[in-house]
């Protein structure tokens, strides 16, 4: 019985010990859980919260369904960007620190058409729990009716066009319902997307464009189609774990998309040129050709992979898409969400990952390895694109970047403005800039309201962090009426990052005329290995703890 009361006692201590430091953990008791615009399915709930202010202490996250433990962010299935982030941080504990921590989670193997109470609790490195998180109620999907796309006639053998069979499965898909395409090569032209649907691509399930002109339309006597469109569509999912490829470019010895220089002279091509190296890049650019156009404006109407126009909420996960002829996805929409995807189109010409511009967009536990820009905002171009709404907010967190030219970029079209973008948790490696912020003279707009931080960066080609007001460009030179006032960038914070490597200066602030760059404060940030910093045309900018090497 003494040794009854001695335990009882004991552990009253030790509740009561943990209940001191859990009171000084308080303050990462995390905040702002919630579920994203069509996170969610018959079986699964995907779960993101937000970062604490200071969350170097927190080791990782505790998830609950009605009080019971789910797992925790340091088990939880690796996604593209997470499983990524701990090779790189393995490989570069003195880099990466405590800077990242994972804040998102995917409860998985729940009951169709089912009530749950999620919460989540901060865990210290000791051990110690912070309080829970208010409540998210969340209802899972019932079971959705499944059409697939072999049903419809779709053959999957890598030859036959099935554009027609898909597209009949898409359009007999009732609200609510999945398109699915099973394992094998499915061949389309342009399918248009529609309302309350999911597209689900299985394992080893490739949709691959056909490299036949006539299988696409040029929308707006521009650009062809995509291969996946949608139009004033909402309630839109795409996921599974196959491939979306664009079938643009060849691969070269180390399978990367050829990059192609377009060189042209008295007979002579170059034998990189579009059409030596392009699959439907060739095509395309040739029949534009063939239709009477310029090889400049033939070879700006290549077709995006995935054009979705007018969308409101829009989900994606799992999926792989790769090799476009032009861009990988240009969407323009509200309440966004790209979860756990892998965007591949380095080194193909342009190739951009995400082009963005709406209200509304969450990037998180993605891979991108692109030819261009990762993750672009867009808000138009010169006078008359000043008058539409500004451009965010976004949240972009617990990604893994790659090749490109910018891993986050504003602009360089910022007519409208782009603001309250959180860029944090990333990392970015081999990436020409980190955080790109781009504009001209005739633009107008800029960037205002944003914030990088908790971010780490290795290998920089270029810059570390860029503003700048002396980007062109050249495919819209003459295209618009110029703005009244210069694009520049204001209001911005860079705070708790570390860079290893930039070939070019560290830091770059350019502008020129009236409207400077300002109110920029740089917290916290250190550089090793790096160039000096270049700053010209500037009001207000703060370093405030930065170091550089």
């Amino acid at each position: 019985m003494l040794r009854k009361i001695r335990r009882v006692m004991a552990a009253a201590a030790m509740a009561a010990a943990l209940t001191v430091v859990s009171t000084a953990f308080a303050a990462n008791v995390p905040t702002g859980v919630k579920v994203p615009p069509l996170g969610y399915d018959s079986t699964s709930v995907w779960l993101m919260w937000d970062r604490p202010a200071n969350g170097d202490n927190v080791a990782y996250y505790n998830v609950y369904a009605d009080g019971q433990l789910l797992g925790s962010t340091t088990k939880s299935s690796a996604t593209f960007g997470t499983a990524n982030i701990a090779a790189f941080e393995e490989q570069n504990q003195a880099l990466c620190g405590n800077l990242i921590i994972r804040h998102s989670f995917k409860a998985a193997n729940l009951k169709p058409g089912t009530a749950y109470q999620f919460t989540v609790r901060a865990v210290a490195s000791d051990g110690t729990m912070s309080a829970p998180s208010q409540a998210v109620a969340m209802m899972t999907a019932q079971a959705p009716k499944v059409l697939s796309v072999v049903q419809y006639g779709a053959k999957g053998d890598g030859t036959t066009v099935d554009t027609a069979a898909i597209q009949k499965a898409i359009d007999a898909c009732p609200s609510g319902g999945v398109v699915e395409i099973p394992a094998g090569v499915f061949v389309s032209g342009a399918l248009t997307l529609k309302s309350d649907m999911t597209l689900q691509l299985d394992s080893n399930a490739v949709l691959r464009a056909s490299t036949n002109p006539a299988d696409f339309t040029i929308r707006k006597g521009k650009r062809y189609t995509g291969l996946l469109n949608a139009y004033s569509a909402k309630n839109v999912r795409i996921t599974g774990t196959g491939t979306i490829d664009g079938n643009g470019w060849k691969t070269d010895a180390n399978g990367n998309y050829i990059k192609a220089k377009n060189i042209d002279n008295k007979g002579w091509r170059a034998p990189n040129h579009v059409l030596n190296v392009g699959i439907a890049a060739k095509t395309q650019t040739q029949s534009l050709l063939d239709q009477g156009r310029t090889f400049l404006r033939a070879y700006d109407g290549r077709s995006t992979t995935m054009q979705l126009h007018d969308l409101d909420n829009f989900y994606m996960e799992g999926v792989t898409v790769c090799n476009p002829a032009m861009h990988l996805i240009q969407l323009d929409g509200d309440n966004v969400t790209f979860n756990n995807v892998r965007l591949l189109s380095y080194d193909a010409n342009n190739g951009d990952g995400i082009d963005f511009t709406g209200q509304g967009l969450i990037v998180a536990n993605s891979y991108l390895d692109t030819g261009d820009d990762a993750i672009n905002f867009s808000a138009g171009l010169g006078a008359e694109a000043a008058k539409r709404p500004p451009v965010g907010p976004a949240w972009i967190f617990n990604n893994y970047v790659a090749h490109g030219h910018g891993g986050v970029v504003l602009g360089s079209h910022t007519a409208s403005w782009i603001e309250h973008v959180l860029a944090e948790d990333n990392v970015f490696n081999g990436t020409e800039i980190a955080f790109r912020c781009k504009t001209n003279q005739g633009s107008g707009g800029g960037g205002r309201y944003s914030t990088f931080r908790h971010n780490v960066a290795k290998n920089m080609v270029r810059q570390g962090i860029i503003f700048t007001t002396k980007y062109t460009d050249t495919n819209a030179v003459g295209q618009f009426k110029a703005a009244v006032n210069p694009g520049y960038f204001h209001d911005m914070l860079i705070e708790d990052c570390n860079f290893e490597g930039t070939k070019r200066s560290a830091i770059e602030i350019y502008s020129t005329g009236s409207f400077k760059h300002k109110n920029i404060t740089f917290r916290n940030v250190h550089f090793t290995k790096a160039q000096p910093y270049s700053l010209t045309g500037y009001e207000n900018v703060n370093f405030e703890n930065c170091t550089l090497d």
